[in-house]
């Protein structure tokens, strides 16, 4: 690289690539965020042996690491510690009579479920297998490991797969059902978590630490109130019990049917579910209903109805700041994605617990500094939000023996 570009050269960003080591760098960007799954990086750098091919009658020289290109593995570190494990995704080349520049972006290892197929081959479904169990079939073709640190819960009785499902999309779906945030541990594995398990490596405060800030409150999703409603299971007639315009709290049961042969008070109270909370910060009536079919093992009509007012909540704040360097803190700590970290922020109004979203660390003409994405500590809250219909398994998969293993595509 040459020209107008700025070579900058520290120990504390390294990039290895088929062995060697990169140090020298224009540019860094890394970022990991819990709204993205997969990590990503952009690097500007000196790509020595693309240079060397195209100007070697001119400078005559070996360059010391091969060319980079898509597809190659790379590790990436900052201060020694591995930050991102993954692939340069797409390399970028520009050049003019003064100037020659090359960038590289790429994402971690689980940027290949986000793409790809979960299990073309099969199994197609799953029976009496856990989501750990479950996760690690669909991400060992890619090499990825997984790992927990919640309880995940009881193994599914019949979870089924279908062809056109990425890995991320399946998974997603799975955890999900077991009240489990997926994301990426950022050195080339998957992590079955929930929000907010570690606190942040020291407060940010307006007017210390905060380089920068910028602070956006949206109200759109927003709701006075929240109703889910749904029905259980079919009554003795086959009939299911109508939703009516009213409001049926939880406990009460509708008025018993006029018409003989229909369903009696009794079990119309058992098929028709309501869940109903009010946000007494929105005080104009803004309502929301969202159906459910509630299955065993599901969350109550009125867990969900909480738990969408606790979601909505979060996700309204929304903080950006720059902070300098990547780690802070009596233990000189990496910032990290789906941490906890006190806030005092008088201007934007904030003097409470918020979380990290995303971190991305740059370094550069800049120097080094991190940006970081705040949100509302409840913003990724997982409930049980099992499947509203009844899953279906696939044709070719309805008559597979009930079995703790996954079962191939080809089981009969």
């Amino acid at each position: 690289m040459s020209g107008n570009s700025i070579i900058a050269v520290t120990d504390r960003v390294t990039m290895q690539v088929g062995g060697f080591t990169l140090t020298s760098f224009s540019d860094v960007t890394i970022e990991r965020d819990l709204q993205q799954i997969a990590g990503r990086f952009t690097l500007k750098c000196l790509d020595q042996a693309r240079l060397a091919a195209a100007l070697q009658a001119y400078i005559g020289q070996t360059p010391d690491v091969p060319p980079l290109k898509a597809g190659d593995p790379c590790t990436i570190a900052l201060d020694g510690d591995p930050v991102l494990i993954g692939y340069i995704d797409k390399p970028h080349f520009h050049w003019t009579s003064t100037q020659i520049d090359a960038e590289f972006t790429g994402r971690d290892r689980t940027g290949d479920l986000v793409d790809c197929a979960a299990l073309p081959d099969g199994p197609t479904e799953f029976r009496n297998a856990g989501l750990l169990a479950v996760a690690n079939t669909v991400c060992a073709p890619s090499g990825i490991p997984v790992r927990t640190d919640v309880d995940l819960g009881a193994p599914f009785t019949c979870l089924a797969l279908h062809p056109h499902q990425t890995g991320m999309e399946f998974l997603e779906s799975a955890s999900r059902q077991r009240s489990a945030l997926l994301t990426s541990d950022g050195v080339g594995g998957l992590l079955l978590t929930q929000g907010g398990k570690t606190r942040g490596p020291a407060p940010l405060r307006m007017g210390e630490n905060i380089q920068e800030g910028e602070a956006e409150f949206d109200w759109e999703h927003r709701f006075s109130d929240y109703y889910v409603r749904g029905q259980t299971t079919k009554n003795r007639t086959g009939v299911a019990a109508p939703l009516t315009d009213a409001v049926t709290p939880l406990s009460s049961a509708p008025a018993p049917p006029s018409t003989p042969g229909t369903n009696s008070a009794a079990e119309a109270a058992a098929i028709v579910m309501t869940g109903h909370v009010t946000d007494p910060e929105v005080t104009r009536w803004r309502p929301t209903v969202r159906m459910t079919r509630s299955q065993s093992g599901m969350s109550t009509a009125q867990e969900q109805a909480e738990w969408m007012l606790r979601v909505a909540r979060g996700q309204s704040e929304s903080l950006h700041y720059k902070v300098l360097d990547w780690r802070a803190g009596p233990a000189n700590a990496l910032w990290l994605p789906n941490q906890v970290v006190a806030v005092y922020d008088p201007y934007a109004g904030i003097d409470k617990d918020m979380l990290i979203a995303g971190c991305e660390y740059h370094f550069g003409a800049e120097g080094l500094f991190t940006m970081l994405r705040l949100v509302g500590v409840t913003a990724y809250d997982r409930i049980d939000e099992a499947d509203r219909r009844k899953s279906k398994a696939p044709a070719s998969a309805k008559n597979s023996p009930l079995t703790s293993a996954p079962t191939p595509l080809s089981a009969s």
